[in-house]
């Protein structure tokens, strides 16, 4: 089914393009777009000009979710949990971690989850929104790596996403 020109020009959707038809689309290769994806945000990639829902579909969405696969994001979740009074990530041991072969994080990671040099503040901002603030100042530079930086960015960002989920 093809769009009308004036569905199109008005940026409307047809049905086959709904949310839910875009996680139709994704479920069978990526199970955990039901937990990670809202309608409302699939609606959201879904809205922007000009975009097809194949494009939102193939390049947005299964590149996002592949993506977090590659990374490990999972594992890495699994060894940390964010503790919203200190500001930090705090390690759960890895006979806790629920995993066979649970993630290890390296010392870069570790320093980097006690730093606060990026954290949720405990009250939302003025419009309802979670705040992150980063202060990178906090961070040892020379202690640190990319990927140490880039998990921790991660691990503190899903904190952020699981509130705004609940």
């Amino acid at each position: 089914e093809e769009r009308s020109s004036s569905a199109g020009s008005r940026g409307e959707k047809l049905h086959h393009e709904s949310p839910s038809a875009l996680r139709e689309g994704l479920v069978k290769d990526f199970p955990e777009i039901t937990l990670l994806c809202s309608d409302a945000y699939l609606a959201a990639v879904l809205g922007v000009p000009n975009r097809t829902f194949e494009y939102a579909r193939d390049e947005k969405i299964r590149k996002a979710l592949a993506w977090r696969r590659s990374f490990g994001v999972d594992a890495l979740r699994s060894r940390f949990r964010y503790d919203m009074e200190e500001g930090v990530l705090k390690l759960i041991p890895a006979d806790e971690s629920g995993s066979a072969n649970p993630f290890e994080p390296s010392p870069a990671l570790l320093i980097l989850a006690k730093s606060r040099a990026l954290r949720i503040l405990p009250e939302r901002g003025q419009d309802g929104r979670v705040v992150v603030l980063a202060e990178t100042q906090l961070v040892k530079w020379r202690e640190v790596t990319t990927e140490a930086f880039l998990q921790h960015h991660v691990l503190v960002l899903e904190a952020a996403f699981d509130l705004i989920r609940n």
